[in-house]
């Protein structure tokens, strides 16, 4: 390379401006990401239905499915079980797509308050059965006896007597107290004494004028943290969506094990993420940006939270693979490197919301020495998703009986069940893997050298449509009848990696069609060509 000498008052020019800090010697702010540092669990991400009616279909696909909310929140209504059969049927599908859901009471039934919401001390008893009965109807995995109870009159010393006495009656884990500011001190007495606590699972509270800071006593006596409703009320645009996405991260960055958005009612066009018809606003995207890749069971791990001005960074270990969420709250571009201690990465699948992109995948980031680097769009989300490990290797061989996310070689991504749908028919594709049930696989060798491949969440085969031969013949999901279009020999080829091919078709294989990298992309069948596309790993998931 040809040396390039500059004259001596440019040296010195450029030294006086290094040292008035305009600038950067530094090509790239660096962020640290330490794998092998891990802090809270997380439970997930989700929304309430509260006052929202009955979910429409179209509105749970967008919501559990394109955007991957794990977490339910629900009204108990105080009228009792012929006001309950809304939210009922809105529990049973969260559930049927995998999620898991909260049960809150905003209001203490007449009989048993004091006219004011204060619940009767003497009438904690019926309540608790109570709640228990609606936990019961609702198939709740939580209840939270008390919405805002500092709103509602109850005291610390109502909520503290309620856990010491009353709350195994419930029958369901605990989340308490909801305070409207998520202040401590309606926990704490629950907290500090330890018969109460142990009746206990969750701490939740709500954002609205305080509370977002490491809840450390809860913490420390083991509970999970959970912020369980706020909504900015502004325009549903991406600058709005920054201040949302900002607080997500640092409730992640507080040791939060789980956020929930307000309501998803569409009589409230500043908060609706999903319309009725399915259609997803910027705001669903935004809490998507996270819930889509960081699921339930994941753990945060270490990072430089604030790399540079305007950027903060998040990550996860998810069944074992690292996923960054990096947000540029700035009005341009920057770059930002990335270096990764204590796990082994080869690349990055990057997707980003911004105001001109919703969820896109941006593509594939190598990662060379444990770091890579690349440009943060102005007002944007990208979360990172790893699809290589820095050894490029496959998996093991196949256990009889086992389950497995099934990886496609040439892109990294998971077989997956279209739209977590569950039907006969319902087409098979490749997705970035996420932990959903739809992208989980027992495998079961039924002798003879032939494989059965059963959908964890359905309970359905993977089954070449009509038994055919063709190229192109479309994969998809078929109740379990043992013939040659649902089983298959497994070959080895190299690294890892397999043939799955069919026995009705014994020339050809499973194939991502085109040899697509995106989301989506169908999976079929076609002749064996010893592509990267008709290669596939089977991982632990």
């Amino acid at each position: 390379m040809k040396s390039i000498l500059y004259p001596a008052k440019v040296i010195r020019a450029l030294a006086v401006l290094a040292a008035a800090g305009a600038l950067s010697i530094n090509a790239h702010a660096q962020c640290t990401i330490n794998m092998g540092s891990t802090s809270q669990t997380i439970d997930g991400f989700g929304f309430s239905s509260a006052w929202c009616g009955t979910l429409s279909s179209a509105k749970n696909n967008a919501l559990y499915g394109t955007l991957g909310m794990s977490l339910l929140r629900i009204r108990i209504d105080q009228g009792g079980s012929s006001y309950w059969g809304p939210e009922i049927a809105n529990a049973s599908a969260a559930h049927a797509a995998g999620a898991k859901v909260l049960g809150t009471c905003w209001t203490v039934p007449s009989q048993w308050n004091t006219g004011n919401g204060e619940l009767i001390a003497a009438d904690a008893g019926a309540y608790a059965t109570w709640l228990g009965q609606a936990a019961t109807a609702h198939n709740l995995d939580w209840v939270s006896p008390q919405n805002e109870l500092d709103g509602a009159n109850w005291t610390a010393t109502d909520m503290y007597n309620f856990m010491l006495n009353n709350a195994p009656a419930v029958g369901r884990a605990i989340a308490m107290p909801e305070a409207i500011n998520f202040q401590d001190q309606y926990s704490d007495p629950v907290l500090n004494n330890s018969t109460a606590a142990s009746h206990d699972t969750i701490v939740a509270g709500h954002l609205y004028g305080g509370g977002l800071y490491v809840h450390q006593n809860a913490l420390n006596h083991g509970k999970h943290v959970w912020m369980t409703e706020y909504y900015f009320d502004g325009p549903n645009d991406i600058g709005v969506c920054m201040q949302f996405a900002k607080q997500i991260s640092d409730c992640m960055n507080d040791q939060f094990s789980a956020y929930f958005w307000w309501w998803d009612n569409d009589n409230d066009p500043n908060t609706v993420m999903v319309l009725s018809n399915g259609a997803i606003n910027k705001n669903g995207y935004t809490e998507g940006q996270f819930a889509k890749w960081i699921r339930p069971g994941s753990t945060r791990v270490s990072t430089t939270y604030n790399p540079q001005s305007n950027v903060y960074v998040t990550a996860y270990k998810v069944n074992g693979n690292l996923v960054i969420v990096a947000i540029n709250m700035g009005t341009s571009a920057v770059n930002q490197q990335f270096n990764i201690q204590n796990g082994s990465v080869g690349t990055m699948e990057g997707y980003r919301t911004s105001s001109s992109q919703s969820m896109a995948d941006i593509g594939s980031f190598g990662v060379s020495g444990g770091s890579f680097t690349t440009t943060l769009a102005a007002q944007s989300i990208t979360t990172f998703v790893q699809t290589g490990s820095g050894g490029g290797g496959g998996g093991g061989a196949p256990v009889s009986g086992s389950t497995y996310k099934i990886v496609a070689r040439h892109s990294g991504k998971a077989l997956d069940a279209n739209g977590n749908a569950t039907a006969n028919g319902t087409q098979i594709i490749q997705w970035t893997y996420g932990g959903g049930s739809n992208q989980k696989w027992t495998v079961t060798d039924t002798g003879s050298g032939n494989w059965k491949i059963i959908g964890v969440q359905s309970g359905r085969a993977v089954d070449v449509s009509n038994g055919g031969t063709a190229n192109g013949t479309k994969v998809q999901l078929w109740d379990y009848v043992a013939n040659t279009a649902q089983l298959y020999k497994f070959a080895a080829t190299d690294s890892g990696y397999y043939r799955i091919t069919p026995n009705c078709a014994t020339g050809s294989c499973l194939d991502v069609s085109g040899a697509s990298t995106a989301d989506g992309a169908v999976v079929q069948l076609w002749q064996w060509l010893n592509a990267s596309n008709q290669q596939w790993a089977f991982q632990a998931p």
